[in-house]
């Protein structure tokens, strides 16, 4: 009996895990992207990504394009990598994800954030407001100025957003809150759609800095430090 049981559960888990293989494999994420099915559940920072991807999936039926992993050239001659673009008709939302899981602690107008964990560990970084405000700034020179461009700031479910101020419409949310957000957010909008014209043209403006090279993600991990 427990023999048939422990069957059953190894077969079930197996039917888990290739329904979830081929979800991705066939999702615009794994088209776009090319990574590999191991490396959303390895990978931090890619795991964190889908996930928030995933959240806004649904968006892609109302005719939105997402990309992923901009690598957008700046005056400087440095890079801005930015991790998800959603091309409305409406405009651009530009996202920052960050897949963190501790208390967070930050206003908008402070350079450095704070994530703290329970053993007293703190971990200050960039403050992502000005980090995405810098990515939107790039893709500005590319695009048309006619396009309205949205920040969003997405943190992971496994943190907590403890102390976090701000006084500007940018969203600053949660993976799981992210739809109903946008959601909100296009709802206040009084502009009108882009023409097809002018969105497909801004998708492949834009596609070009997603599928950058191995060398220009080293330039740009370099120019960091």
């Amino acid at each position: 009996m427990e023999y048939g049981i422990i069957i059953t559960i190894v077969v079930l888990i197996i039917t888990l895990i290739v329904n979830d293989y081929k979800s991705y494999k066939h999702s615009y994420y794994a088209q776009i992207t090319n990574h590999s099915y191991l490396a959303i559940h390895f990978n931090a920072g890619i795991s964190g990504e889908y996930s928030l991807y995933k959240q806004i999936q649904s968006f892609e039926i109302t005719g939105c394009k997402f990309l992923f992993n901009l690598y957008i050239p700046r005056k400087n001659g440095a890079t801005s990598e930015i991790d998800i673009v959603m091309l409305h008709p409406k405009g651009l939302f530009v996202i920052e994800s960050k897949n963190y899981s501790g208390w967070i602690f930050g206003k908008e107008y402070q350079k450095q954030w704070v994530e703290t964990f329970p053993n007293g560990d703190k971990y200050r970084f960039y403050n992502p407001i000005m980090q995405n405000a810098k990515h939107i700034k790039a893709i500005r020179e590319i695009v048309n100025d006619r396009i309205p461009i949205y920040s969003i700031i997405a943190f992971s479910n496994k943190c907590t957003l403890k102390d976090v101020t701000i006084k500007s419409d940018i969203i600053v949310t949660y993976y799981n809150s992210l739809a109903l957000n946008i959601d909100h957010k296009l709802n206040s909008l009084t502009n009108n759609d882009m023409s097809t014209e002018l969105f497909n043209e801004t998708y492949s403006k834009l596609y070009q800095y997603s599928q950058a090279d191995d060398l220009t993600k080293a330039q740009h991990l370099q120019n960091l430090y």
